[in-house]
């Protein structure tokens, strides 16, 4: 993934931009575009590129792009309709259709529809963009927000940057801690546009942000899904001939790369279906791709985690070994480097050697592409269970039909018929409060440790429950569809893997087209008595190897956890003792360990919230570090971000008067 920051600023006499300031911005963010880049000044606004190329077209952008109108644009991206766009835009690319980027064809997007064009681009993508005409910034991100864009505002000046430490780190930023952000990183997943500090905000997925040159901000949605949507055809062939369409469009439109592609490989169906369409696009489609490497993270002492029989079968079928990745030899939980940068409590930490590893062997291979099969649990129907088809039978009132079904359900899951009803049909109906009551288990039990206080005044045990929908649907299977793919935005948007590492990271499961495709379903193709996957097992027939296909579970990783906390309490418990998460009052002192102690004879149900509260002590701890070394530090200066004395720069830096544009654009009603 590319990088790109940048600064505007306010008022009717705008200062010059600070260009020493623009460089060390761009310095901070060399780690993440190894292929160069550029810093460009013009007028009030100043932007910082460091490209990171993965396909062929990529590597004639040149960015941040000036037009001769003295709009700006910093486009980190990858744009998935390409071929739609160049038929709309052919008569608006300034060096016609034949040579034309991304970046040519945002921009050309941008001149011809406004604001609209931002629904338009399909793929995934942040951007900043500078209207000199309207004297407006656009920050954008695409509906996932896989690629992260953050943003900080004062009196004086806008400052953005794809990634946080930049903006904290050059502007020496006064954080203070963003609580909302803390209780949804304890439970389920922060709300998008938060970040770890109050004064620094994420640009939504799905939205773009409008700065204007007096400073006054807005935002604003231009992607939702539809309640209206519904798809219904006759047969179950045409929904499978429907599934592959979309689902073979979001894994080709991955490997346009123009270096080998790697894919995760778990031997689960999301991972394993990923690879095997990736093959036969490969054989059949010219995509510019020279071939697919697969990675699998393997665990020889914990067979529960461990899926290489699975993993065997897709090499079997594909005659070609997955790179290997030993838990052994990466280990979860190992201690950081005493030097290592924390930015944000990310659970990536706890497993870097892992991410290290994909680097490695992806370096090894001249790859930066990774596919993951993040989100088809969400949209695909893994939750085996009579929920949420008997609630939308007993809501739409059909009572004959929820009778039936009650009866297949029970012969299905071996379960009383009342325990259905109450529990799949009923209490999913009542009010979110009322269902902390009635819901139990491991995945809605806050941690004895916990705060009592802090769970009340965060409201933790309704944030426990999982998202909600947001885009109004009424049926609660639409609703449930449409809040997995709201919890796996919210987990995404983070960039925790892209916070510590340049590799592209992308999840065809999460593809638009097929996003709306699969909400617009009713719910009997994803979920039948007896059959979870429904739809995807019938579409992969003949594609994935049939043991796959076939298979009702999947790897269990909470026994390489359990092995993890014991291998490493020793390192653990000294952490934990003195403990900022207690001294802040979100966790209670004597809970805590004992529930550390638990662990280390692996008797500790709720290992995921352990893991996340050890994440929040590291980063706290690196927040304290980081604040006691900012209060000691000789103030800066104010109006840091432009220039108060005049200065003649050696470095590359272009301004309006010497930056030659490209070729002007054509503006079409």
């Amino acid at each position: 993934m590319s990088a790109f920051a940048g600064l505007v600023s306010f008022g009717n006499d705008p200062r010059p931009i600070n260009k020493s300031l623009l460089i060390n911005l761009g310095r901070h963010l060399d780690r993440f575009g190894p292929d160069g880049g550029s810093e460009v000044t013009a007028s009030r606004v100043g932007m910082s590129y460091r490209a990171f190329c993965t396909t062929r077209e990529s590597r004639f952008e040149s960015q941040p792009l000036l037009t001769s109108h003295g709009h700006m644009l910093a486009w980190n991206g990858r744009l998935d309709n390409r071929a739609e766009l160049l038929r709309q835009l052919r008569n608006d690319l300034p060096n016609g259709p034949d040579i034309a980027t991304d970046l040519d064809i945002v921009m050309a997007s941008y001149l011809k529809w406004g604001e609209d064009c931002f629904v338009r681009l399909l793929g995934d993508f942040s951007l900043s963009l500078w209207d000199e005409r309207l004297q407006l910034l656009y920050l954008v991100r695409d509906i996932v927000g896989v690629r992260t864009l953050y943003f900080y505002v004062d009196r004086d000046h806008v400052c953005w940057s794809t990634h946080l430490a930049p903006l904290l780190e050059v502007f020496r930023l006064r954080p203070e801690l963003e609580e909302e952000y803390i209780a949804g990183h304890l439970t389920r997943a922060p709300e998008p546009g938060l970040t770890p500090y109050k004064n620094v905000h994420a640009v939504k997925p799905a939205h773009f942000v409008t700065i204007s040159s007096a400073g006054h901000t807005a935002e604003r949605g231009y992607w939702s899904l539809y309640p209206s949507s519904e798809i219904r055809y006759r047969t179950d062939g045409q929904y499978v001939e429907h599934f592959l369409h979309e689902f073979r469009d979001a894994v080709r439109c991955r490997l346009r790369s123009d270096g080998p592609v790697f894919a995760e490989l778990s031997g689960g169906l999301d991972s394993s279906s990923i690879v095997c369409m990736a093959d036969q696009v490969l054989a059949s489609e010219g995509v510019h791709a020279p071939r697919l490497e697969t990675i699998s993270q393997v665990f020889d002492e914990s067979p529960t985690a461990d899926e290489r029989k699975f993993i065997r079968l897709v090499e079997e079928q594909r005659g070609t070994l997955s790179h290997y990745v030993f838990e052994d030899d990466h280990r979860m939980l190992a201690p950081l480097p005493s030097d290592f940068l924390i930015v944000t409590p990310n659970p990536v930490l706890l497993a870097l050697n892992y991410l290290k590893a994909i680097h490695e062997a992806m370096r090894d291979n001249n790859a930066r592409v990774l596919l993951s099969g993040q989100g088809g649990d969400e949209l695909l129907g893994s939750n085996y269970s009579a929920y949420p088809e008997v609630a939308d039978h007993l809501l739409s009132f059909k009572l004959l039909l929820l009778h039936r079904r009650l009866r297949q359900w029970s012969t299905a899951l071996n379960k009383p018929y009342l325990q259905i009803l109450w529990t799949n049909a009923l209490v999913p109906l009542l009010p979110r409060r009322v269902q902390t009551v009635f819901k139990r288990g491991p995945s809605n039990t806050l941690p004895p440790w916990f705060s009592p206080a802090f769970i009340k005044r965060a409201n933790l045990r309704e944030r426990n429950l999982g998202v909600k929908d947001t885009f109004g649907f009424r049926l609660p299977s639409e609703r449930d569809q449409s809040a997995g793919f709201i919890s796996m935005v919210r987990g995404l948007s983070l960039g925790s893997r892209s916070e510590q590492s340049c590799l592209d990271f992308t999840y065809p499961y999460l593809h638009r087209p097929l996003v709306e495709f699969l909400q617009a379903l009713p719910v009997e193709q994803l979920l039948r008595p007896g059959e979870n996957r429904s739809l995807m097992r019938r579409a992969m027939r003949g594609i994935l190897p049939e043991k796959v296909a076939e298979r009702k579970t999947k790897g269990n990783p909470e026994e390489a956890i359990a092995r993890a906390l014991m291998r490493e309490w020793t390192s653990l418990r000294p952490l934990l003792e003195n403990a900022r998460v207690c001294a802040r009052g979100y966790m209670d002192q004597r809970d805590l360990l004992a529930a550390l102690d638990r662990a280390k004879h692996g008797c500790e149900p709720l290992s995921s919230p352990l893991l996340a509260t050890i994440c929040l002590e590291l980063w706290l701890r690196a927040f304290d570090e980081s604040w006691t070394v900012r209060r000691t530090d000789t103030p800066a200066r104010e109006n840091v971000a432009y220039e108060t004395v005049s200065s003649n720069l050696s470095s590359p830096v272009h301004n309006g008067a010497n930056h030659k544009p490209r070729a002007p654009y054509t503006v079409r009603a």
